[in-house]
């Protein structure tokens, strides 16, 4: 719940006056569905028309690893890469491990198309933006667990360690036709198995400047039919400037049980608990300080009813508990606290068929969640939600189409029905063409439909955001060893919330915004030639008000991502630099004129059957630049940290 930090919320939302900036800075059932008719004529199945051609194959793993070749986000089941017509990049454990990343916010921060604002170093508030889409709009999964807070949507990325983490699938655009509320995108967070058979496990430790350090320990294997992953971790440093300490400690267990052959039940347990500075407001004469603690658990059960038909039936309970405090800088006497308890449960049920040319999922969703705190009305509010969605994956021959509809319903905001179409085209084996439409939603935040405090008033009719959205793009390596990818969008937004003030100290949210997000992204990569990969990515994003003709300030105009990564097996090197044109307004005193450089180096030291030790260090910050779109939030300098893993 980083987001609940009052300046950090008042970047999230650059609609809030000037006047609730500065405050804000002090304090703080029944579902209907209508299917399409695209899949009333399925035949029966008889060869898999989802495969990639072994000549696709070859081609795409010059660029891409295997795991990066098949997806789960854009339909909610696995199909490839190259039938996806939605703009989607993904990173691997094995990228994250390179750039030795603590939280999920540092792996990020690395794609073309994310924004990620940083407010410091390691373990600190982060919030990501796609396309320019705000903070809330963009919904982040974790093995199916909604991490998005009820108070803001945004989720606290900050918090979440990389360790137990497989892949990261990012959809970049409105993704509501399959997971609801995502009208700037999904961040899918898919974990880590385990080993398959016997026992294995790392252990890693770091240290840095500032007494930074990150000590890590993960078991895995399968024994008796019992699939196990168990990891723990803890973060540290004393922060990068005043009151910007991180202390936390975190665990994660996965169990998988294979009943029969066909079917098998999968429960999982997540756990964090932190202590942090948030920010120091010398002007106010105070500093933030954040507790948090989260708790997240799952049960699955996956079955085979067919060799074409699939069913999962998922339970998830999350809870949430962040505590803010505002003390005195010259005392460290509080002066006032926030307290917000998130807690709830919900589930899924998912059913897949593949034939000979489709590929349908149907399913359905249900979450009720509540908010206990200070800041809204009657302390106590909640929502629930329904849904139903289906989608069909129709490939043939180069040709592939993706229809699919969702119709979401909640006791809090109404209704909302989506439907989207995609399309992707191969020309010969090395050029593909997509494109996509599609309409999306966002759900009010809770504090927006029930903030009832000195400084908000509730407005209980709210509406839900809305976007429709168009993108083309191709990708294609005509060009010996160059692989390009050029992605351009535009989203049409309508009922934005806005807050509109009613006296110099009080403000109301409201759906009064009419907005237009356009741009375009590029991405480069190579084969590697000697060794040797070079990465390059740009995204400019126009963003106006469509009344005013006016742009929208603090949505940042362009990105640029360069990374050059060398790799002989037993040496592994990497830098990346990274650049953000925030378009904040002059009064934050932002500074972000500099990209920021870092730099990997991993070395293996022993390597013998199954157990290696690998060293590695890290320069982040490599020219002791400056990018932040807020003064308090200055980004740490150059920083050193190094550290050992043992694998076995």
């Amino acid at each position: 719940m980083a987001c609940l930090d009052p300046a950090f919320s008042m970047f999230a939302d650059p609609t809030l006056s000037m006047g609730c900036r500065l405050f804000a800075m002090t304090i703080r059932s029944r579902i209907l569905l209508t299917f399409i008719s695209f899949t009333c004529c399925l035949s029966s199945i008889t060869t898999n028309a989802f495969a990639q051609s072994a000549e696709e194959r070859q081609y795409l793993l010059m660029y891409f690893k295997e795991e990066e070749l098949v997806v789960e986000a854009p339909t909610r089941t696995r199909k490839s890469l190259s039938q996806t017509a939605e703009n989607v990049s993904v990173v691997t454990a094995d990228e994250i491990r390179l750039m030795n990343a603590h939280t999920i916010a540092e792996v990020l921060n690395t794609v073309t198309g994310v924004q990620v604002f940083l407010t410091g170093g390691p373990g600190s508030s982060a919030s990501a933006f796609i396309q320019g889409s705000g903070s809330r709009h963009v919904a982040v999964f974790m093995d199916g667990v909604p991490l998005n807070n009820l108070s803001d949507n945004a989720a606290e990325l900050g918090l979440i360690p990389v360790q137990n983490i497989e892949k990261i699938e990012i959809i970049k655009g409105p993704a509501s036709s399959a997971w609801g509320s995502a009208l700037g995108g999904v961040i899918n967070i898919i974990t880590k198995a385990g080993q398959d058979e016997g026992f294995g496990g790392v252990l890693s430790a770091t240290s840095g400047k500032h007494d930074t350090g990150d000590f890590r320990a993960e078991a895995s294997g399968k024994e008796a039919g019992v699939g196990f992953y168990f990891t723990a971790g803890r973060l540290q440093t004393d922060g990068f400037r005043s009151h910007n300490d991180f202390s936390g400690n975190n665990a994660y267990a996965k169990l998988n049980y294979d009943i029969t052959s066909k079917t098998s039940v999968l429960t999982t347990v997540s756990y964090e608990k932190v202590s942090r500075g948030i920010a120091e407001l010398p002007d106010f004469g105070i500093y933030v300080n954040n507790d948090v603690k989260n708790v997240r658990s799952t049960v699955a059960m996956r079955s085979s009813l067919s060799e074409s038909i699939d069913l999962q039936i998922t339970a998830w309970h999350l809870r949430q508990h962040s505590d803010f405090s505002n003390r005195l800088i010259s005392t460290g006497a509080e002066v006032s606290a926030d307290s917000y308890l998130d807690d709830g449960y919900g589930g899924g049920l998912k059913l897949s068929w593949k034939g000979e040319h489709h590929a349908v999922v149907l399913g359905g969703d249900y979450d009720t969640r509540t908010l206990d705190s200070d800041t809204i009305a009657d302390n106590r509010q909640g929502i629930e939600r329904q849904a139903a969605y289906i989608n069909d994956t129709m490939s043939y021959g180069r040709l592939t189409i993706t229809p699919g509809l969702r119709y979401d319903k909640t006791n809090t905001n109404g209704d909302f029905t989506s439907p989207s179409l995609g399309m992707t085209y191969r020309i010969g084996e090395t050029t593909l063409l997509r494109a996509s439409a599609a309409r999306g939603f966002s759900v009010p935040q809770l504090a927006g439909t029930y903030g009832d405090n000195l400084f908000h008033v509730s407005n209980p009719d709210l509406k839900m955001e809305k976007v429709k959205s168009y993108q083309i793009g191709a990708e294609t390596a005509v060009m010996k060893h160059l692989w390009a990818k050029v992605s351009g969008f535009r989203h049409d937004l309508d009922d934005v919330l806005e807050n509109v003030a009613l006296t110099p100290g009080s403000f109301i949210t409201v759906n009064t915004g009419r907005e237009r997000r356009e741009g375009l992204e590029v991405e480069l990569r190579t084969a590697p030639v000697y060794h040797t990969t070079l990465t390059a990515g740009t995204a400019f994003i126009s963003a106006e008000d469509r009344d005013t003709g006016q742009t929208i300030k603090s949505v940042a105009q362009r990105t640029y991502d360069v990374g050059l990564q060398y790799d002989d097996g037993s040496f592994k090197a990497l830098v990346q630099g990274h650049y953000i044109y925030w378009n904040t307004d002059p009064f934050f005193e932002g500074k972000y004129d500099e990209f920021i450089v870092d730099a990997h180096v991993m070395k293996t030291l022993y390597a013998r059957n199954d157990h290696s030790l690998e060293a590695f260090a890290d320069v982040h910050n490599l020219c002791d630049d400056d990018q932040y779109p807020f003064d308090i939030y200055k980004n740490p300098g150059r920083w050193f940290e190094a550290g050992v893993r043992y694998v076995f």
